[in-house]
């Protein structure tokens, strides 16, 4: 999972959303009484499309490259009902959140709803033991920012480099918590990063993308010079770590993993984390 960056709402489908929103907003406070999915509808579907193109057409928490149809618009902050568990047991969603331009990612089906025995991020919305709990209509993006402590990363904001590290175990690249981070543990089990197609994906990537940048930089000959493998490095950090290129956190330890430090050090290099 890599940074994503939305941006402003400041095109026509986020100018559609925020026309959208103040209809709905005011329809279901209309209702008096705890809106349901089928209240909320799906109208926030018509960011979808600014969405995938601002997520360089990738699903925002496991980072693979997808088609706009028949993928999600996900709310980060569910919109109808939310399982808070373990932190708090209240389950009301956040409705008045359902068309905000900043609780809209574009995700894929399986990180969201995969199907069997509820996995998926579905109405999972982890806080921590201690955490508050928002209440309607109270804004998360604004003055109540800090009322909760989700356990769940929310890729728009946090780093999943910071959360998550990618190590070969049992001969496959599998997400664990990086330096124990129970948000990078709590965001891998929820939306499952380790399931088995995206194992093998994470395979691939690292054959097919990976490895044969790395022997570019190791066929270096002992007397180029640093300025030359310096523009190797940076040619294949830039090439890994660009925005339309999946597995941008897989690539970045798996590059730790073939290059390591003092190979690097003897050109006079640094690495860069992706953000």
């Amino acid at each position: 999972m890599i940074r994503i960056h939305r941006g402003a709402p400041d095109t026509s489908g986020a100018e559609q959303l925020d026309a959208i929103q103040r209809v709905e907003l005011a329809r279901v406070r209309a209702l008096g009484r705890e809106p349901s999915g089928e209240d909320i509808g799906s109208r926030y579907r018509v960011a979808a499309e600014l969405l995938w193109q601002r997520q360089s057409h990738k699903c925002a928490f496991c980072e693979n490259v997808e088609q706009l149809r028949r993928n999600d618009v996900e709310h980060f902050r569910p919109k109808s009902r939310a399982d808070r568990l373990p932190g708090r047991s209240e389950s009301h969603g956040y409705w008045w959140l359902a068309w905000r331009w900043e609780n809209l990612l574009f995700s894929c089906r399986n990180c969201n709803q995969a199907a069997a025995g509820g996995k998926g991020k579905l109405d999972k919305f982890p806080l921590a033991d201690g955490s508050g709990v928002l209440v309607a209509e109270q804004d998360p993006f604004g003055a109540e920012r800090h009322v909760e402590q989700p356990l769940l990363l929310d890729p728009s904001v946090d780093s999943g480099v910071e959360h998550i590290q990618f190590v070969k175990r049992g001969g496959r690249w599998t997400p664990i918590a990086r330096d124990g981070s129970s948000r990078g543990a709590r965001t891998i089990e929820v939306c499952v990063l380790d399931r088995d197609d995206l194992l093998e994906l994470y395979d691939a990537h690292v054959e097919q993308e990976v490895t044969p940048r790395v022997a570019r930089f190791d066929a270096l000959h002992p007397h180029s010079s640093p300025e030359s493998a310096r523009a190797v490095w940076i040619a294949i950090e830039n090439e890994l770590y660009r925005s339309g290129m999946a597995f941008v956190g897989l690539s970045y330890d798996a590059l730790r993993t073939q290059v390591d430090d003092d190979d690097l050090r003897q050109w006079g290099l640094t690495r860069r984390v992706p953000t």
